[in-house]
């Protein structure tokens, strides 16, 4: 049903003029296509999780931040839609686990912060195998990786200093964290792969 959806708007594009009637235009835009498609229903059904704990702004707080990291740094992809939906709601669960446990610890969270920090500075960016990048606009998407992560422990460092929204300081440490971890699994994913 999503592929036939799929293949309707890009045949809608393509009778539009928006998209060129070549197989290679037509595979770009129906993949983009797929990933909109099937962030919005993960999206949703992490919010639907966040909301059934009273924590919906939170969980959308991290898909915001993480997303924009990972959007450009890359990091860990699963085989499958499936696969990555079950994942993303493992990690919406620690993610619901460890936030009272990071609220007002800041060494913890200062950790975990820099940890990101480095991870994205020294492996950003990490193509998949699904979407090779030129060398330069690797580069463009590892500058533009490192400066949202810089962006976002700058944030988490404001934040910190004036000590006003311990949550919003837990939830920036922990999306640095598993912006750590995910670019660590890709990267250890991508060298076992090349082997």
């Amino acid at each position: 049903m999503i592929d036939r959806s799929i293949n309707g708007c890009v045949s809608f594009l393509v009778k539009r003029g928006v998209v060129a009637d070549e197989e290679d235009q037509r595979d770009v835009y129906g993949y983009d296509l797929e990933l909109l498609i099937y962030y919005v229903i993960h999206a949703a059904v992490l919010l639907a999780i966040g909301q059934l704990f009273v924590r919906a702004m939170e969980v959308g707080l991290i898909l915001f931040l993480f997303g924009l990291i990972q959007g450009s740094g890359g990091g860990y992809h699963a085989n499958t839609h499936g696969k990555c939906l079950a994942l993303m709601i493992c990690g919406a669960l620690l993610f619901l686990v460890l936030l009272p446990l990071y609220r007002n610890n800041l060494p913890v969270q200062a950790v975990s912060v820099l940890s990101g920090l480095v991870t994205v500075i020294c492996l950003a960016p990490i193509a998949h195998k699904n979407h090779p990048l030129s060398p330069r606009k690797s580069k463009a998407m590892g500058r533009k990786a490192k400066y949202l992560a810089g962006g976002i422990s700058l944030l988490w460092c404001v934040v910190s200093l004036f000590a006003a929204w311990p949550t919003i300081q837990a939830v920036i440490s922990i999306t640095m964290a598993f912006c750590c971890v995910s670019m660590v699994s890709a990267w250890v994913k991508k060298n076992a792969i090349q082997k």
